[in-house]
């Protein structure tokens, strides 16, 4: 028996983003992105922004413990840049980067692999400012646009401003007028760059795709999708070995396994946990852990810092877990089917209650008729 909707719609309003974390969240990415828009160097190379990650994907969960400052809620802001690749290493981007970093996140901001985080003292947010540099025909477009634009008015290049004329060009409308006119896709539909400071050079990332991806998932799975997505990483925050998989990557992996049409978050969360069982069991008796192509970059491996140990400890886990969903799904009474639920999912989980309520559906009852059912 599937608990009733109103079990999992206590349980996940539970485990979702806060709204003072919601709230928090929206203000540091727009502060961060305002103070973007308004840097005169940095303005000058800058395309667009736009928001990407579990936060922008609604596949986020609040922290388990959420008096832990220690665990965080990143929300990551995309910066898409005219930088060329071939004259801007990484480190180069970085240090392009340092000056506005140091001016408005002392001491705050750190550099890793393929992004920079800032951290605040106040918050358990972290924001990670990613820098991508557009596909190179839109990029040449744009600069021809600029050389052309100063005596034929073809795009904006200076502002009137109190003091006098800031010299700056808006590559915004630029890309948007110069991809109209040459016929040619935005960079919206094509692959970014992205640099990466381990390997020292720049790769292939295409973040619009996975949003993209995951917005026709959900459609597909009748809205039910994110909702599962959620609750399997809470599942797994409750289990700390092994540390991969997690985050994205397990998103991604329960995106290749959760049917379409499901009808309930339980069915997902049951179907989902079987099919990773059935489909990885050759990899691990083998000794081997999945590739799993990125959306838009078919040549990334999501899984590419998933180590075969790790995700022998994780497919055990998932076995483990598949049991649990199964009795819970098909327990024959509603209290046995809630309870297995909560052993599966944490104390998040509304305990039955008499009546075959939930904790809202039967605090909703009281009030409006005084008794259970």
């Amino acid at each position: 028996m599937t608990a009733i909707p109103s079990y999992f719609t206590d349980f996940l309003s539970e485990i979702r983003l806060t709204d003072p974390l919601q709230a928090s969240c929206e203000q540091k990415h727009l502060q961060l992105n305002n103070f973007l828009q308004a840097d005169a160097e940095l303005s000058k190379v800058t395309i667009d922004t736009f928001l990407q990650g579990s936060y922008r994907r609604h596949t986020a969960v609040r922290p388990l413990d959420p008096d832990d400052r220690s665990e965080h809620v990143d929300v990551d802001l995309v910066v898409v840049t005219t930088l060329d690749p071939v004259t801007n290493s990484p480190d180069r981007v970085v240090a392009r980067f340092t000056p506005f970093l140091d001016r408005h996140f002392k001491s705050h901001w750190s550099s890793n692999d393929r992004s920079i985080k800032i951290d605040y003292d106040d918050t358990s947010v972290t924001l990670d400012l990613v820098v991508t540099a557009a596909p190179s025909l839109i990029v040449e477009e744009v600069r021809k646009a600029a050389e052309l634009g100063r005596a034929r008015g073809f795009v904006t290049l200076s502002e009137r401003r109190p003091g006098g004329v800031r010299d700056i060009m808006s590559f915004r409308e630029a890309v948007g007028r110069v991809a109209k006119a040459a016929g040619i896709a935005e960079w919206r539909d094509e692959a970014l760059l992205i640099p990466d400071r381990q390997l020292t050079s720049w790769v292939k990332t295409h973040p619009v795709e996975q949003i993209a991806w995951t917005e026709g998932k959900n459609g597909r799975t009748a809205g039910h999708y994110v909702n599962v997505v959620k609750a399997l990483k809470w599942w797994r925050r409750r289990h700390d070995d092994p540390e991969y998989p997690k985050g994205y990557p397990l998103e991604h992996l329960v995106g290749t396994v959760c049917p379409d049409g499901i009808g309930a978050v339980a069915e997902g969360l049951t179907l989902s946990l079987e099919a990773i069982v059935r489909a990885y069991q050759m990899d691990v008796l083998n000794g081997r852990k999945p590739e799993l192509p990125d959306h838009g970059v078919p040549e990334h491996d999501v899984f590419r810092r998933v180590t075969p140990n790790d995700f022998g400890g994780f497919y055990r886990l998932v076995q483990s877990a598949a049991d649990l969903a199964r009795q819970a799904l098909n327990a024959p009474t509603l209290a046995e089917s809630a309870s297995r639920w909560r052993e599966l999912l944490g104390p998040e989980f509304p305990e039955p209650l008499p009546g075959n309520f939930s904790k809202r559906t039967a605090a909703s009852t009281i009030a409006s008729t005084g008794r259970f059912g």
